[in-house]
């Protein structure tokens, strides 16, 4: 099949952070089958399985999609650290000791971390990542890079809108019920 990636991503939604997702990730996969090679569609379908340790993973984790499991990585660690501290526990055993941490990243988390609301703490750290997106894709507009980023921000868009939509009040009454059946 050719690389017909212009066309595709000139064809995609605007993705904006905190706004509703213009179209969930199924519809992606479907419009991307048409004009990208089944490779290149396997990576997209497969884009959050970059988490698993290394050498498990379905697709190979390079360029673009390396750095931002790094930097994933990298973020999980930093956060392990300030909660083990906070813990006064070892964060060690919790670490990812292969990766490299960026200085930025502990400067960045303990002000983060310092949200008492836990919506606005995830909202932050999203922010935080969608702004390494952003910086990830500067000068892949139309190529594979392009379509992982936008795949990874739209995964992002897309459990906002799950938390968004869901029903809050029955999510209340289900953590008071199980705390009144332990007690």
């Amino acid at each position: 099949m050719p690389n017909y990636h212009q066309y595709l991503i000139a064809s995609l939604p605007y993705l904006q952070f905190g706004a509703k997702p213009p179209i969930n990730f199924n519809r992606f996969l479907e419009l991307c089958r048409d004009f990208i090679p089944q490779k290149e569609l396997t990576v997209l379908e497969n884009c959050a399985d970059i988490f698993k340790e290394p050498g498990k993973a379905k697709i190979k984790t390079e360029g673009i999609i390396k750095t931002w499991r790094d930097f994933e990585f990298g973020l999980r660690n930093e956060l392990v650290k300030i909660r083990a501290k906070r813990l006064r526990k070892d964060a060690a055993p919790f670490l990812r000791s292969y990766l490299e941490t960026e200085p930025s990243f502990a400067h960045k988390l303990s002000e983060i971390t310092r949200q008492p609301q836990p919506l606005e703490f995830e909202r932050l750290l999203d922010l935080l990542r969608w702004n390494k997106l952003d910086e990830l894709c500067f000068g892949h507009y139309f190529d594979m890079e392009f379509l992982f980023v936008y795949a990874q921000k739209l995964l992002i868009l897309s459990r906002w809108d799950v938390i968004r939509s869901a029903n809050k009040q029955q999510l209340l009454n289900n953590v008071i019920t199980a705390v009144e059946q332990h007690a």
